[in-house]
């Protein structure tokens, strides 16, 4: 009976780690899709990986006239994505009945001739139906009153980094 016990606990044991990796996977790759959709401005992909919180409070209409107004402004302002990356997913945790995670990235800028790089992260809510990872600016979750309207039970046991800017001199 103790073998059974050892055996049933090995099992059980491999196959969370196995699923935690999976889910680390599908973190990474749905965030790298949600980066590249802004990168090149894809509207229909961006709202793909939106909570569903977030579409349900302003909308399919309004949220893309939002991110049309933040592409003009940056267009105006002559700032660019230049290029971007996965740093890596920190954490993903079973909290209460869903998945969570945090997915840190870099994004390099140009801000009118000047370079920027941006240190930040997204945290993900996981639907286990769709097997895909929704995100939200993990910044906003930390000091945006209107992000904190929407979530207002929001709490977790991950910890939430401050966005990083640093100016390159050249």
């Amino acid at each position: 009976m103790k073998n059974y016990l050892i055996i049933f606990l090995f099992i059980s044991g491999n196959i969370f780690s196995q699923s935690i990796g999976e889910l680390k996977k599908t973190a990474k790759r749905d965030a790298q899709a949600t980066i590249q959709a802004s990168v090149d401005r894809n509207l229909s992909t961006i709202l793909k990986y939106t909570h569903p919180t977030v579409f349900k409070a302003y909308g399919e209409q309004k949220l893309m006239e939002t991110m049309n107004d933040i592409f003009r402004t940056m267009d105006a302002q002559k700032i660019k994505i230049k290029d971007f990356k996965i740093d890596e997913v920190t954490e993903v945790k079973k909290e209460g009945n869903q998945y969570k995670s945090l997915v840190k990235n870099t994004i390099n800028m140009d801000f009118n001739g000047r370079s920027v790089t941006l240190k930040s992260s997204l945290f993900g809510f996981y639907n286990k139906k769709k097997a895909q990872w929704y995100f939200v600016e993990s910044n906003k979750l930390l000091d945006d009153p209107d992000t904190k309207k929407l979530f207002p039970k929001f709490k977790t046991d991950i910890e939430i980094p401050l966005d990083e800017h640093i100016a390159d001199d050249y």
